[in-house]
């Protein structure tokens, strides 16, 4: 989880002295940010299929549809309810889980975000990522790992998804990994 803190913090700056050029139009042929580790690396220009890229994504649209997904998992008991709090105080709660998860592990957590999935060719496994974006809606801000029976076999990237679920970890490699074991699946 810490690779991934690193990947977002170094993303972050890069995206900030980069929005300090001319260029107004967002680069969606960057390749995906990692390292060869097998971390999770994360992107954040890659199009989609209809050319969407999370950097060009409103982020009225993005709270929008994080507000609807959210509302179909309304009603289960969590321990952090994250659903419908602004992007400053979601953003310093994953952290603070990223950085702490031991003070975690066995809560369970209701959360909006993107998707976004990575293969990693040293390990031949597909991650599911769970991104949060700053408050403009250019930069990730945080992300998390996820899995669980809930979990749909396949879901668009870039989709706004909301998730219920238990926060555990896994070793891979001699490193310890943040996840949601997911329970209640919204999309």
């Amino acid at each position: 989880m810490k690779k991934i803190l690193v990947i977002l913090l170094a993303l972050s700056l890069l995206t900030t002295l980069a929005a300090c050029g001319k260029n107004t139009q967002p680069d969606t042929t960057a390749a995906t940010v990692g390292s060869t580790d097998t971390g999770t690396p994360v992107s954040t220009n890659t199009p989609a299929d209809d050319g969407t890229t999370l950097s060009s994504m409103a982020v009225s649209e993005d709270a929008a549809g994080e507000a609807a997904a959210a509302a179909q998992l309304d009603g289960y008991t969590v321990d952090i309810d994250l659903a419908g709090k602004d992007k400053t105080t979601v953003t310093t709660q994953m952290q603070t889980i990223a950085n702490d998860p031991k003070s975690y592990i066995g809560k369970t957590i209701r959360v909006s975000g993107t998707y976004e999935a990575y293969f990693s060719e040293a390990t031949q496994k597909t991650y599911n990522n769970l991104l949060g974006f700053d408050t403009t809606g250019c930069c990730a801000a945080w992300g998390i790992e996820f899995y669980g029976d809930a979990v749909p076999d396949t879901i668009p990237d870039y989709e706004t998804i909301s998730v219920v679920g238990t926060i555990d970890t896994y070793d891979e490699d001699g490193q310890a990994y943040t996840f949601i074991d997911v329970s209640h699946f919204a999309m």
